[in-house]
């Protein structure tokens, strides 16, 4: 058997035949031409074959240095500098970063990891993988390499990494809420008390200020989503980059369907003062952005927490994905944990 790794900097041919051998939404081509552009570092496609035959797809970005996000950054998930819905306890001794950039990151947008094609779900093809591309890292003057934000149910990727000898590092849980029920009153019902209480309580504080609430069609009100998504990102000292987040807008409309994309808002007199963004990916509805104005409070709950999960009853998701963060806010409204695991290793050059 004959295992080769072929790595390019744009998408190869190849990649649409591997993402469509897997249920896996994020390695799809239009979620990684909307999404992607956000990840930090230059983009490196990886296509492993086995006898001249794609088996293995896998979507990294090279970063010279530390990224300015985080989450993203070896070093700092290594020195335990994520935020974590539990304490945790600090790791005795970390790789000075020198140590680890220039680094190669296997990751996918949306704080996702998975492998693409036939191979993804075969441990020792993946363990072969894993060898090619510490080969290639070698090649490439890499100090690093990291998968980081690999969803529990990527079992066969775990365990090949584990059985390549990658450090296993502590990251946190991501939120899905799973769509066991038919029926707004169903999902209501299964909330606890008082979050179906304050619910109710804003639907009618925000009727009381002539204010609706429902789906709109994202291109019809991009300019007002534009405004709030950037004033929220100032509010928490995120970068307000205004021709990032526009181009961002501009690709989810060019590559996703209009019924794809989940756009529920709280309006006054025709303008958007509060909303939530989704978009639709198979059986999965991937929330993303959300904002709104002072005097439309409580938007964020009822866009987030009750019209997009209208929304997604009506479009037969199977599970709306919440993301990261503000874990007790979503497990309050249904959401379940499912932690995410990063794994990562010193390129020596050795072959391992």
């Amino acid at each position: 058997m004959r295992v080769d790794l072929r790595a390019t900097s744009i998408r190869p041919p190849e990649w649409d035949d591997l993402a469509a051998e897997v249920s896996e939404y994020t390695v799809s081509v239009r979620w990684l031409e909307t999404m992607g552009p956000l990840l930090p570092g230059e983009p490196r496609w990886l296509v492993v074959s086995v006898d001249g035959q794609a088996r293995v797809g896998l979507h990294a970005r090279w970063l010279e240095s530390s990224p300015t996000d985080a989450r993203f950054d070896i070093a700092a998930v290594l020195r335990g500098d994520l935020p974590s819905p539990e304490p945790r306890t600090l790791p005795a001794a970390v790789p000075d970063t020198a140590a680890l950039y220039p680094s190669v990151l296997v990751t996918l947008p949306g704080y996702s990891c998975a492998a693409a094609g036939s191979g993804a779900t075969e441990p020792a093809l993946l363990r072969e993988t894993l060898t090619a591309v510490d080969a290639w890292a070698v090649a490439q003057r890499a100090r690093s390499v990291s998968f980081l934000y690999i969803p529990e149910r990527q079992e066969p990727l775990r365990l090949a990494l584990t059985e390549f000898g990658a450090r296993r590092v502590e990251l946190y849980p991501t939120c899905v809420l799973p769509m066991t029920f038919a029926s707004m009153d169903e999902y209501r019902q299964q909330l606890p008390r008082r979050r179906r209480k304050n619910i109710e309580r804003l639907l009618r504080r925000l009727a009381e200020k002539d204010m609706t609430v429902g789906e709109v069609d994202l291109a019809e009100v991009r300019d007002d989503v534009l405004e709030l998504r950037l004033a929220l990102l100032r509010k928490y000292n995120s970068c307000a980059d205004r021709d990032t987040q526009s181009a961002a807008l501009d690709r989810m409309l060019t590559h996703y369907l209009r019924e794809d994309i989940v756009m529920t808002a709280v309006q006054h007199e025709g303008r958007v003062v509060g909303f939530t963004l989704g978009l639709r990916n198979g059986n999965t509805l991937r929330q993303l952005w959300c904002g709104q104005v002072s005097e439309a409070d409580g938007s964020y709950f009822v866009t987030r927490f009750d019209a997009q999960v209208r929304a997604a009853l009506q479009r037969g998701v199977e599970r709306i994905d919440y993301g990261t963060l503000a874990w007790d806010m979503k497990t309050d409204h249904g959401s379940r944990l499912e932690q995410l695991a990063g794994y990562t290793w010193t390129v020596t050059g050795d072959g391992r």
